[in-house]
């Protein structure tokens, strides 16, 4: 009867794990149970043993009272996990990076890195750190000194500091950097541009706008009217493309270039047919040394 118990609760954890990882709500858990019970009287009813596997499936508990507790329970597991990691380990870095969510309040992350004895390596997400004020150098050096007395973190570990390039981070005077140089709680460490944002400014200043600009033209035309974006869709459901639907380019996410870029690059073919059924010109999606600097671009802000 323990084993029992023992299964439906295992089950209840990896269940709810999964459709978190789907981003579904608690309360889905009902209804994911409701449609298992409704397969498992249908298929196990008259099978050998089937009462008691019905029986071992209602006792799977996926109310939404109940994920919201494995969900804590397996977030606590995961802090401790990280404790102990962080114990051991014998060297780690930290990246931070500043940005601002949809409720306009500023959220500091910041990301480790862990060095263990036999090399091996380990990087997880720290803390989410809201900067409720402003978002100067000493608030960010404020917030996360405050979060490694809180949190214990063995400081003579750390080897290097990733940031961005904003004045916040970097200033010689005033920024987080500065101020971790200043205080004796922080040993001497390396200090590293962050790769991502180097390739995401490299981009803006590359001059490859006779690149991108014809892209962005190219997408948004595609996008702008529905029926001729539906029929678009069909020719890639038709031409077994590589992926449904081409993505719209975002300037103020830094991350976006390189997805459309690489998107629109993989249906180079598809997009010439489409515009060519339309008696579009496609001289350019045809010029050899266009497409080259599209694939270099693609390259250099591709993740």
């Amino acid at each position: 009867m323990a084993k029992k118990s023992q299964k439906a609760t295992e089950a209840s954890f990896r269940a709810t794990h999964f459709l978190i990882k789907k981003k579904k709500a608690f309360s889905d858990g009902e209804v994911v149970k409701e449609a298992m019970m409704i397969i498992a009287n249908t298929v196990l009813k008259d099978e050998k043993n089937g009462t008691d596997l019905i029986s071992t499936l209602s006792d799977v508990q996926l109310g939404a009272s109940t994920m919201v507790r494995r969900v804590s329970a397996m977030s606590g597991n995961l802090a401790d996990q990280l404790d102990r990691d962080l114990a051991k380990c014998s060297w780690f870095n930290i990246q931070c990076d500043e940005s601002v969510d949809s409720s306009s309040i500023a959220q500091l992350l910041v990301f480790i890195r862990m060095v263990f004895e036999d090399f091996s390596t380990r990087e997880e997400l720290l803390a989410l750190l809201p900067l409720k004020t402003t978002t100067r150098g000493v608030d960010i050096y404020n917030t996360v000194k405050e979060f490694f007395m809180q949190k214990k973190v063995p400081l003579e570990k750390l080897v290097a500091v990733t940031t961005d390039g904003a004045p916040a981070m970097i200033g010689r005077h005033t920024g987080f950097i500065a101020h971790c140089k200043s205080d004796p709680d922080f040993p001497k460490s390396l200090h590293y541009h962050c790769i991502i944002h180097q390739q995401a400014l490299c981009a803006q200043v590359i001059g490859f706008e006779h690149v991108m600009t014809p892209v962005v033209k190219i997408i948004n035309n595609i996008h702008s009217k529905a029926k001729q974006y539906r029929i678009f869709k069909v020719l890639l459901e038709e031409m077994s493309a590589e992926y449904g639907d081409l993505l719209l380019h975002t300037e103020i996410r830094w991350l976006s270039r390189g997805r459309v870029l690489l998107r629109f690059l993989s249906l180079l073919g598809e997009i010439k047919e489409f515009k060519q059924s339309k008696g579009e010109d496609v001289s350019l999606l045809e010029d050899t040394e266009w497409t080259l600097d599209l694939a270099f671009l693609t390259d250099i802000t591709g993740k």
